[in-house]
């Protein structure tokens, strides 16, 4: 298969992007790229980080404030933690919950701060 030109690799970043943004694994990306364009494992670990790397400038670019960041992600998995109760499904409802207390560090088992042995 021939190279890709600028524009092409482009264009796959974007999709690439998407695809983790809209929540899709890694693994998941990395298979897609290596069936859909044929690259190679470790071309399409590139362009996976290269997604990612776009993401992470897009964030830094937005002035996105650490305490926004935390407030929506906090917001977000407790929206996740009572749509997975109205469906009835405890397995996401304690993964919610175990993702708020390693965010913020408030459960029994936090690692906040200095371990007292």
């Amino acid at each position: 298969m021939p190279k890709a030109n600028a524009e092409a690799t482009f264009k796959r970043v974007e999709h690439l992007q998407g695809m983790i943004l809209a929540g899709q694994p890694n693994t998941a990306c990395l298979a897609y790229a290596r069936h859909t364009w044929g690259v190679s494992r470790a071309q399409g670990y590139k362009l996976v980080k290269r997604a990612w790397a776009q993401i992470k400038d897009d964030i830094d670019e937005s002035g996105i404030d650490r305490q926004e960041l935390l407030s929506w992600s906090i917001q977000t998995l407790m929206a996740a933690a009572g749509q997975a109760m109205q469906q009835k499904n405890p397995g996401a409802v304690v993964a919610c919950i175990r993702q708020l207390d390693h965010m913020t560090g408030t459960g029994y088992n936090s690692h906040r701060g200095p371990l007292l042995r």
